[in-house]
């Protein structure tokens, strides 16, 4: 009787044992070893791109070469090289830095729907550990596969000049975005063996992340790299693209306040030699990087491309929070700036927000803020995208009780801490709708479903947006009139014939 007790207690041990086992596997470059997470597993650090050190800085990425043995996979890789910002939490860093998550609810589950989500930053600051940190997220945990990838932020990322397009042969500059690339070919290849369907992958972000999804939409060479987009703040009519003819010229005005002047290739090897801080250093104030034409990656201006239906043909969903203007102090668009840079005439506006209620100065500031870069894309944007794939706009307006005497509207990204549930807030009101509307587009395609509000589709020439407060309905209009301006500003700086 003992003796069989014993082998009970010996069988139930090593299964135990074996369920806890740290889970490892095999990628086209080598296995990895990560970390069992209940029934799921994280896998955080994975290279998949080769280092962008020495003359592989301001190249495009390049595959991560094979290893052998098995590489532990149980920590984050390190971030990007960036300045460090008040009240953020400091990572270590370093330009080795293209690495990405993957966490999974089932380590034995296949053909789960996958998630790529693209940090935000002002392309300045972040990493992939947003949202993998949380581990098994409500999100994850209902049943989603999700990849975290890393990309160069900041100069590191973002960097044309002639010497760079001379040796190329061709525009460059887009550093971040040959990353993401990499970063999506990596998940179509490998994505498989945690569990994800490489047919059904969704890439999402906020903020620069959402502009990343913008131009991913658009750069041919990640057409069949995903099956559906969702942009959060992402912007894309203004302010979204610019030549590479003046990235160019920004990149020798970062060069010359690096010390660099020589011309040609002895400058570009001068540049490669400066040290991390160096580049950072040379590049003072409010971040200012963005996507460059380059005639390449990205072969036209984003709006133009959805204008024309040359974006790609995959469901999407975009939308806007109502108080985007939080996020002005750090990229520095205050009013002067906003009539410096882009002839924005604060007289003509206060008419045109005039006719959707009166206003202050300090709230048509606010308003303009957060229609101009924001609320006017999201609404324009899907309803180009709708003229040949399904499209879906929201704008989300929800503040807890507590908060709103104080607020102006919901922040920046406010609505990512619900949708993926990184605050226990979130699982009151509005987290398990948006997560229910989410995941029925990550699986199918379409956010709605049996019990949730109906979401009708964007559709050209008219506003159709689900208006996300204390309740979610679709409604035909978000401030009419200035929408209006904005979307017949665009039109007219872009020559096209239809306003969205």
């Amino acid at each position: 009787m003992i003796g069989q007790r014993r082998l009970v207690l010996l069988v139930a041990g090593a299964a135990l044992l074996g369920a806890n086992r740290a889970p490892t596997v095999q990628t086209d470059a080598g296995a990895v070893r990560g970390e069992a997470v209940e029934a799921g597993a994280a896998y955080r650090g994975i290279p998949f791109a080769a280092p962008p050190v020495g003359p592989l800085r301001w190249r495009e990425a390049q595959r991560v070469r094979p290893w052998s043995g098995t590489r532990d996979a149980t920590g984050f890789g390190r971030d990007c090289p960036q300045l460090s910002r008040k009240g953020q939490r400091a990572h270590p860093q370093g330009e080795d830095c293209l690495t990405l998550n993957v966490i999974t609810p089932d380590r034995a589950a296949k053909g789960l729907p996958v998630l790529v989500s693209i940090h935000g930053g002002a392309y300045a600051f972040g990493s992939g550990r947003y949202i993998a940190e949380a581990g098994l997220s409500p999100l994850v945990r209902a049943g989603v596969v999700l990849v975290s990838p890393n990309y160069r932020v900041g100069r590191f990322g973002f960097l044309a000049h002639p010497a760079l397009t001379a040796e190329a042969g061709h525009g460059t500059g887009n550093f971040w975005l040959s990353d993401q690339l990499l970063a999506l070919d990596w998940v179509k290849r490998n994505i498989a063996r945690f569990g994800g369907d490489p047919a059904n992958v969704t890439i999402l972000g906020c903020s620069a992340g959402g502009s990343s999804v913008n131009s991913l939409m658009v750069a041919p060479a990640a057409r069949g790299l995903f099956a559906r987009a969702s942009v959060h703040s992402g912007g894309g009519f203004f302010n979204a693209t610019r030549p590479l003819a003046q990235a160019e010229r920004e990149g020798e005005e970062f060069a010359a306040r690096a010390g660099v002047t020589q011309p040609g290739a002895a400058g570009l090897a001068a540049l490669r030699r400066l040290p991390v801080g160096a580049v950072l250093a040379a590049d003072p104030g409010a971040p200012n990087f963005g996507a460059i034409v380059d005639g390449t990656l990205l072969p036209e201006p984003v709006s133009q491309a959805f204008a024309a239906g040359r974006q790609a043909h995959v469901p999407l969903i975009a939308g806007s929070t109502s108080d985007e203007a939080s996020v002005f102090g750090l990229m520095g668009f205050d009013a002067t700036v906003l009539k410096q840079r882009f002839g924005i005439d604060f007289a003509e506006l206060r008419q045109v927000y005039g006719a959707d209620g009166g206003t202050s100065d300090a709230q048509l500031l606010r308003k303009v803020q957060t229609d101009f870069i924001f609320t006017s894309a999201a609404l324009g944007m899907s309803a180009l995208a709708a003229r040949s794939a399904p499209a879906w706009t929201y704008h989300f307006d929800y503040v807890p009780p507590a908060q709103r005497s104080g607020s102006a509207g919901a922040p920046h990204c406010a609505d990512m801490p619900y949708l993926f549930g990184l605050d226990p807030a979130a699982e009151a009101w509005p987290g398990p709708l948006l997560r229910d509307y989410w995941l029925n587009f990550l699986r199918h395609g379409d956010p709605n479903g049996a019990g949730l509000p109906r979401w009708e589709g964007a559709m050209p020439g008219a506003q159709r947006v689900l208006l996300i407060d204390d309740a979610a309905v679709t409604a035909s209009w978000l401030r009419p009139a200035a929408v209006a301006f904005w979307h017949h500003r665009w039109a007219q700086a872009n020559g096209a014939l239809m306003l969205p």
